[in-house]
């Protein structure tokens, strides 16, 4: 491996490109949930636990089904290229009296949430590649 890919080519460039990832997936859901606040009978849509399955996909020592054939169903914890964000729809017992689930103060709240993590993620990925800019200069 050289220089260059081993710098660009580790686990923790490809969680943080995941973790970046996943922000931007997930704002998409939040941006479409408030774009449908008024169409009655929509359910909400957000991710599923993204930050738990990258942790677990992180974790070695959790366990991991081995599959050797297409139909196998996969259980246990993901290898990290394999992770992906994944949208679910949020069923819950209350409703407005459009029956939408959607509740605009819980969306703003997550958008805000969402988009501080992924300035996060960015600027440490920017760090990251700062850190190496005199070295690929030659300086």
């Amino acid at each position: 491996m050289g220089m260059i890919q081993s710098l660009t080519k580790n686990s923790y460039l490809d969680m943080l490109g995941k973790s970046a990832g996943h922000a931007s997936f997930r704002h998409n859901l939040l941006v479409n949930n408030i774009a449908n606040v008024n169409t009655p009978f929509y359910k909400r849509r957000d991710t599923a636990d993204f930050e738990k399955a990258l942790r677990e996909a992180n974790d070695r020592t959790s366990f991991k089904a081995k599959v050797e054939k297409p139909r196998h169903i996969k259980f246990g914890r993901q290898d990290l290229e394999d992770l992906h964000p994944e949208p679910v729809t949020i069923t819950q017992t209350r409703y407005r009296n459009d029956r939408s689930s959607v509740d605009m103060d819980v969306e703003l709240a997550e958008i805000s949430k969402n988009g501080m993590r992924y300035q996060v993620y960015l600027k440490k990925l920017s760090g990251y590649f700062q850190s190496f800019n005199g070295l690929l200069q030659g300086e």
